[in-house]
C-alpha cells in the first residue's frame, strides 16, 4: 500500500514540475533570443501590417487599388512629383528608411487568381528578395460604382464598370462587388 502512494505522489509531482516549466517558459520573453535578422524580419512584418491597416481604415489603399493609367496600378515608388496618399505612406514606412518593397495585386479573372506587381520594381529586384522577407496581406473591396482614379490619381472619374483597361475586369457583372482585390506588401 505504502509503495502505491509514493508511486502516486512521485507522479503527481511529477506533473506539478512539468506543468510549472511549461508556464515558465511561456512567461519567458523569447525576443533577446532570436538573430537580428529575426528581430528585423519581425518589425518590419509589423510595420508593413500596420501601414496596409491604417491604408485600409483611412480608405488610402481602397483609392489606390482604384487608380490606374493606361490599365496599370499607378504606384511609382518616387518621392517627388503627385502621389497618392497610400504611395507617401509607403514612402514615410519604408523609402526613406532604405528599405525595399514590392507591392501585389492579386484579383480574380474570369474565376482564376492573377497577380500584378503594382509597385515599379525591375523584375531583377523580385528576384533578389530574401526568403525572409516580412509580407503582409490586405483584402479590398471594389464595388461597380466606385469611381476610379484617373491620370495622377488626384481626381475622380467614371465608375469602375464604365471604365475600359481597368487592371482587374468586373468578377461578377451580375453582382454590385466589381472585383475583391488582396494587396500583398513584401519588404526587406
Amino acid at each position: 500500500m505504502r509503495g502505491q502512494a509514493y508511486t502516486l505522489e512521485g507522479v503527481l509531482a511529477a506533473i506539478v514540475v512539468v506543468t510549472a516549466t511549461v508556464y515558465g517558459l511561456s512567461a519567458v520573453d523569447t525576443g533577446p533570443f532570436q538573430t537580428g535578422a529575426q528581430q528585423r524580419t519581425a518589425a518590419l512584418e509589423t510595420r508593413a501590417s500596420d501601414t496596409l491597416s491604417l491604408a485600409a481604415e483611412t480608405g488610402a489603399l481602397h483609392n489606390a487599388t482604384a487608380c490606374y493609367s493606361v490599365g496599370t496600378p499607378t504606384l511609382n515608388g518616387n518621392q517627388t512629383g503627385s502621389s497618392t496618399e497610400f504611395e507617401r505612406m509607403l514612402n514615410r514606412t519604408f523609402d526613406r528608411q532604405g528599405e525595399q518593397y514590392n507591392l501585389y495585386f492579386s484579383y480574380s479573372d474570369s474565376g482564376v487568381r492573377q497577380t500584378v506587381l503594382a509597385s515599379q520594381e525591375s523584375d531583377e529586384n523580385v528576384a533578389e528578395r530574401p526568403a525572409d522577407a516580412a509580407v503582409a496581406t490586405e483584402t479590398v473591396t471594389l464595388t461597380d460604382n466606385m469611381p476610379a482614379r484617373i491620370g495622377d490619381c488626384s481626381g475622380t472619374g467614371p465608375p469602375l464598370s464604365a471604365v475600359g483597361g481597368y487592371f482587374a475586369p468586373d468578377a461578377k457583372p451580375d453582382s454590385i462587388v466589381y472585383n475583391v482585390v488582396e494587396v500583398r506588401l513584401v519588404v526587406w
